[in-house]
């Protein structure tokens, strides 16, 4: 019997650019610890699991974690569930730090640099305030309305503004989770099989080792699925 002869777990891999935040809510939704991930031929690009996106979450509580990873504007709104109420975020990634806009208008002036992604709360100051210290984005908390004021201002200094339904505390604690798990998925010396594989030589290889799946690739070295433990014994039962 080969592997192509048995069920395996089919559930799509995902892109590198996937936010770590989408990856765990796929692993929820299907009770799944682990996820093949492709690269845009659909090749297998690597494998990420439940552990290394709630270490990647854990480490990522930096300031600077956005922009060291290059992480685009799209997973940022699609992590807060979000919309773009001003600019074009396509193709365009996170370059300054996370900083949430409170306190008095000095205070934000001396925390803003240009280019930093703002969380910013219903009050107009604090939302004129970043613009004028040139943040890169607003991203203005639990789906206030927008003064046409502030609208005007920040398609003037080229400012994407998103808006969350989220309260501040909480945007502040998802944004590090728009982080793409092309930074914590492992994409060397991966235990593959192929549909050609016997059950037999597949069962053999997996009791030396401590995984618990293992991508299963077609002819084209895309996945075609998962073999797990307990895949292969619901065959020698």
């Amino acid at each position: 019997m080969l592997l192509r002869d048995i069920e395996l777990n089919t559930v799509p891999p995902i892109g590198a650019e996937t936010s770590l935040r989408r990856a765990w809510q796929i692993m929820r939704d299907e009770s799944v610890t682990t996820l093949c991930v492709e690269h845009a031929d659909g090749t297998l690009a690597g494998m990420v699991t439940l552990k290394d996106v709630s270490a990647a979450v854990l480490d990522g509580q930096d300031a600077h974690v956005l922009a060291n990873t290059r992480t685009l504007y799209s997973n940022v709104v699609s992590a807060l569930d979000g919309a773009i109420i001003s600019g074009d975020p396509v193709g365009k990634a996170v370059e300054g730090r996370i900083v949430v806009g409170a306190g008095s208008a000095e205070q934000m002036e001396r925390a803003i640099h240009a280019g930093d992604i703002v969380v910013v709360s219903s009050r107009s100051e604090g939302q004129l305030t970043a613009l004028e210290a040139d943040a890169g984005c607003l991203v203005v908390c639990t789906g206030v309305e927008v003064s046409k004021g502030i609208l005007r201002v920040a398609r003037e200094k080229g400012c994407l503004i998103v808006s969350t339904p989220h309260n501040v505390y909480a945007t502040a604690q998802i944004l590090p989770q728009a982080v793409p798990v092309r930074c914590c998925m492992r994409s060397e010396e991966l235990l593959t099989f192929t549909l050609d594989t016997p059950l037999d030589e597949a069962a053999r290889t997996i009791r030396a080792v401590r995984h618990r799946y293992f991508p299963v690739l077609d002819g084209d070295g895309r996945c075609a699925g998962m073999l797990s433990h307990r895949n292969l014994l619901s065959q020698f039962r």
